[in-house]
């Protein structure tokens, strides 16, 4: 199927899997993680690096994407909130 014109073609992903879509949102949002901690706190432990990218609950990520705005530590970042 040709890509509609003025589309990029990097949009045109409706042939790709749904896990592989899934697995792209889950990189992208370790990756935002991964920013977002070094500007706010810039160093992170490797402890905390590897929870991160092994962590493949996009849900999880995307909370703590949100409570990275919050947190006054790294740590606090990885404490449920109550």
């Amino acid at each position: 199927m040709p890509i509609p014109p003025g589309m990029p073609e990097s949009w045109d992903d409706h042939h790709v899997s749904p896990e592989a879509r899934q697995q792209r949102k889950i990189t992208a949002a370790r990756r935002a993680i991964d920013i977002a901690l070094q500007t706010r706190f810039l160093w992170i432990s490797q402890e905390k690096r590897e929870a991160i990218s092994t962590c493949d609950d996009l849900e999880l990520l995307q909370q703590w994407l949100i409570r990275i705005l919050t947190v006054d530590t790294v740590d606090d970042l990885f404490i449920e909130p109550v």
